[in-house]
């Protein structure tokens, strides 16, 4: 399910249950006038109605159908894993994301211009995706750096450590300023 949809059904859950607790909290110490006005309204409008079975199994429905959802969505295991796993002839090999994650941040910091370097690494399926954020200074050219970045650590996992990068994100966070005495 797409995170857009997550979000929304987590915007209309929250805004019925605001609505369900401020009535339930205003009930014995609020406006006892307008209390009994949402009495009298649910009692003239639904009490004596049809449609208050269908109204009030439709609010339980939603109520229900949003809690699974929610409930599922905390059972999912969304995490990828630490460690990619390959056998070959000798046995099993394993690639942490640690081992990508230090290769990516000492390539970066190796370049002219970058102050620090901090990256992390995911595993999608078979293939590595690397983000990596970055402090420079303030006479670099920023485009030029982060490609030459993506190039470099994408040729070097590839060729070392026989993964396929997917993708490679690089982000500078901060421009290094130091501070005048």
């Amino acid at each position: 399910m797409s995170n857009y949809l997550f979000r929304v059904l987590a915007v209309i859950y929250a805004f019925l249950a605001s609505v369900a607790s401020a009535v339930i909290m205003i009930s014995p110490f609020g406006n006892k006038i307008l209390m009994e006005y949402i009495i009298e309204y649910t009692n003239a409008n639904f009490f004596q109605s049809n449609r208050y079975d269908i109204m009030l199994f439709i609010i339980g429905l939603v109520f229900l159908c949003l809690n699974v959802f929610f409930l599922t969505s905390g059972i999912k295991n969304t995490r990828s894993s630490k460690y990619l796993v390959t056998e070959n002839e000798s046995g099993v090999v394993r690639i942490s994301t640690t081992a990508i994650e230090n290769v990516a941040n000492s390539l970066s910091r190796r370049f002219q211009g970058v102050k620090d370097a901090k990256a992390k690494a995911y595993f999608k399926k078979d293939k590595v995706n690397i983000i990596v954020k970055l402090s420079v200074m303030p006479d670099v050219h920023v485009p030029n750096l982060c490609k030459s970045i993506q190039d470099r650590i994408k040729g070097s996992v590839e060729v070392t450590m026989d993964l396929e990068v997917q993708n490679i994100s690089v982000s500078v966070d901060s421009v290094y300023t130091a501070t005048q005495s």
